[in-house]
């Protein structure tokens, strides 16, 4: 059988092309992974602030964690954290 040049050519391609996919496919999995650890962390977080507010009227309502600022209020049926644009809250 006679090898050809461009069958060769072809294959590597064609692994290069695949290989390609599966990285880039890893990568968003890993980033879309990271969006939802940091979205569950500022929601822990966000929750840890309210249970040190009911222990501790002199905790501050303001307060910077992993350059993100957490702002607490409390209204007359609800404890609210706000992050990010994010609103966490709980009823009283």
């Amino acid at each position: 059988m006679k090898k050809r040049k461009g069958f060769i050519l072809f294959e590597a391609l064609t692994s290069l092309t695949i290989s390609l996919i599966i990285i880039l496919t890893l990568t968003i999995c890993i980033s879309e992974q990271f969006k939802l650890i940091n979205d569950w962390e500022m929601k822990v977080t966000a929750h840890q602030f309210i249970l040190q507010h009911l222990r501790n009227q002199n905790f501050p309502e303001r307060v910077m964690v992993k350059n993100k600022v957490y702002y607490f209020q409390e209204s007359a049926n609800k404890y609210q954290v706000t992050v990010n644009q994010h609103v966490y809250q709980v009823e009283k």
